[in-house]
């Protein structure tokens, strides 16, 4: 199958879309951020009923869920990385190798004496 937005094979630009997806999950987890500081805004601002003790706890239970959730983006988005890299280094390898096919096939045709399929 063919992506309509590279003209080139849908497993070809699948690392891309990974990388474009993992850009989508930082807004995210950005967005998430902001959350996670209203949150503590409110816990600031409801300190007097409570007590200090909890809001303390409510902090540290916070800090570690956000923490945690990053954490787990940040290994996700390295193992895509390492994917990505992995399928661009076979692309290269690949094309050395038709580079290296096409100089031969170069040679064999301005010394068509050393051809052996011409005979």
């Amino acid at each position: 199958m063919v992506s309509n937005a590279t003209a080139v094979q849908q497993t070809n630009s699948e690392p891309i879309k990974n990388v474009i997806d993992k850009k989508h999950q930082i807004t995210l987890l950005e967005e998430k951020l902001e959350f996670y500081i209203e949150k503590l805004d409110l816990i600031i601002s409801d300190a007097e009923p409570k007590g200090l003790i909890d809001i303390i706890l409510a902090i540290i239970q916070a800090i570690v869920d956000f923490l945690t959730n990053i954490i787990y983006k940040l290994i996700d988005f390295i193992n895509q990385l390492q994917n990505l890299l992995s399928v661009l280094i076979n692309a290269i390898k690949a094309l050395i190798n038709k580079i290296i096919e096409f100089i031969e096939w170069l040679q064999d045709l301005f010394n068509p004496e050393s051809n052996t399929a011409i005979q």
